[in-house]
Formats: structure tokens, sequence, C-alpha cells
């Protein structure tokens, strides 16, 4: 899964992501950046 990395500002591919359920409801993706380990958040489609 590709996801928005803040620090490095570009596209990247997630490691180690894991689908969580937010407050309200909705799936989202979360792992981190295999380049620089900050982590990344993607919220999916319904």
């Amino acid at each position: 899964m590709k996801a928005y990395c803040v620090k490095c500002k570009d596209k990247r591919e997630m490691k180690d992501g894991k689908e969580v359920t937010m407050k309200n409801k909705r799936k989202a993706m979360k792992g981190k950046c295999p380049t620089c380990g900050t982590s990344m958040f993607c919220i999916l489609g319904k």
C-alpha cells in the first residue's frame, strides 16, 4: 500500500502496514516509512 511520507515528501510503499478503524468507523492503514522510519497513515475508501 502506498502512502505519503511527510518527512520524505514523497509517496512510498508502506512497511508493516496494519488496518485500523478510526473513531468515525472508517478504515485506514497505519505503518512505517521504509526510508526514514516515520509513521505513515492512509485513509481507505468505502
